[in-house]
């Protein structure tokens, strides 16, 4: 397989996008994406990530760029997630992603995104629409505490159990937590 095939299949499993991580997971040497993005093979859309320039945009373009702008080790959360989860029609000024406290992606499109540093368990993550996301228990805790509002996040959760993204368990503790966050001050992590 060609090095274009491969950077290809890679993009296409990330909604269009590759990153020089992606290049050398692939065996490739970075410089050949540059290479290619001087051909016009591919754009160039922040350091280190590109993007083909065949492949359909689609809906979570944003999303998935904030992904590539990570060099794969973002999760999409916060009020972010409860967009991409269809749980709320808040609209974030930045696409909030969790990092890993060492990942440090480069500058340059920073200010499109507002990084959250935690380590995330394996249970605090899924896929939506191939993207990495928090799951839903985790999305409200972390929007909970960031200061989302309350209502927001009850009808959130209300949605969440109709569509059975939420275990029956869950539910009860949720609520409790987010009636009394007002009063109490405290969220469970």
């Amino acid at each position: 397989m060609s090095i274009r095939d491969q950077v290809f299949e890679r993009a296409i499993e990330h909604h269009g996008y590759v990153t020089t991580r992606d290049a050398r997971e692939l065996g490739i040497d970075p410089t050949q994406l540059r290479l290619m993005a001087a051909r016009g093979r591919l754009e160039r859309v922040a350091r280190g990530v590109y993007r083909v320039p065949v492949l359909p945009r689609t809906e979570y373009d944003e999303l998935a760029e904030a992904i590539a702008w990570t060099l794969g080790r973002g999760v999409v959360s916060h009020e972010s997630a409860l967009v991409l989860h269809g749980l709320s029609d808040v609209n974030p000024s930045r696409i909030h992603m969790t990092v890993p406290r060492d990942n440090h992606p480069r500058a340059a499109g920073g200010e499109l995104y507002r990084l959250h540093r935690r380590v995330l368990k394996p249970e605090d993550v899924t896929e939506k629409d191939d993207l990495p996301v928090t799951t839903v228990v985790r999305t409200i805790r972390d929007c909970l505490a960031a200061g989302t509002d309350p209502g927001q996040l009850r009808r959130a959760l209300d949605q969440a159990v109709t569509e059975g993204l939420v275990r029956p368990r869950e539910v009860d503790t949720l609520h409790e937590e987010i009636d009394n966050h007002g009063t109490s001050g405290k969220t469970r992590g």
